[in-house]
């Protein structure tokens, strides 16, 4: 995909929205709502994954192209519930990136939480860019999630991890202990320093009965996600 196919994607694209739930596993009911997304060029579904990758390495592409994309996510949303919204911090890192997220999010900073995701940033910088976003987060009072811990090629960060006020366990973590239980003790380790962290845990990838009833009656974290729930789907 090149620059032409780039800009004719942001200006006509189709967005499709939906809101994924998060469960409180003490309740069963939801918590927050994530906000997911594709993108439909000429009739084809194009995922999230494979643009951003692209669009890494044109800042101002992916700039132009998020700004769309969040102002339709916070749109649309209309539960009263708190939004988890995904952010990459390469567009969050200029001063003129900064100035327009502050303006944006700072009237509905109390309604929502920031995932710090990593979508295929694979240079030396990448971690200084991710410590400055989580920083400034922090200095604009917004809750923050890692998000897709201990997914595969993803960046572990001390410094990331403790700055944030939730901790996403990505779903590979229950297909590991799917296929070979030894993982569990691992996990349930894991749960427990988020928890003496005075920090949240919200385990993804719940698909099927039984994952929920590993997570909800073993694993015990404070939330839990997955397409096992019902979600809210909104196309604009």
């Amino acid at each position: 995909m090149n620059t032409i196919e780039f800009k004719h994607l942001i200006s006509n694209a189709l967005y499709h929205t939906k809101y994924e739930p998060i469960i409180d596993t003490s309740t069963n009911e939801i918590y927050a709502y994530e906000a997911l997304s594709k993108f439909e060029v000429d009739q084809a579904l194009i995922s999230t994954e494979e643009i951003f990758r692209k669009l890494h390495h044109n800042n101002k592409l992916f700039f132009n192209l998020e700004k769309r994309n969040k102002l339709l996510q916070v749109k649309c949303f209309t539960e009263n519930k708190k939004l988890f919204l995904n952010f990459d911090a390469d567009i969050v890192c200029t001063d003129e990136q900064r100035d327009y997220w502050q303006d944006f999010l700072k009237p509905i900073k109390d309604r929502i939480v920031i995932e710090i995701t990593e979508n295929g940033s694979d240079d030396e910088a990448s971690s200084d860019i991710m410590r400055s976003f989580s920083l400034w987060l922090n200095k604009q009072n917004i809750d923050s999630a890692l998000d897709d811990f201990a997914q595969d090629g993803s960046m572990f960060s001390f410094f990331i991890m403790n700055k944030s006020k939730y901790i996403k366990i990505d779903k590979s973590f229950l297909k590991q202990i799917n296929s070979n239980m030894n993982y569990l003790p691992y996990l349930k380790g894991l749960l427990e320093t988020i928890r003496l962290n005075k920090q949240k845990s919200i385990i993804e990838g719940v698909e099927t009965f039984e994952d929920y009833e590993l997570v909800k009656d073993i694993l015990k974290p404070d939330y839990m996600q997955g397409y096992y729930f019902s979600d809210l789907m909104i196309i604009k």
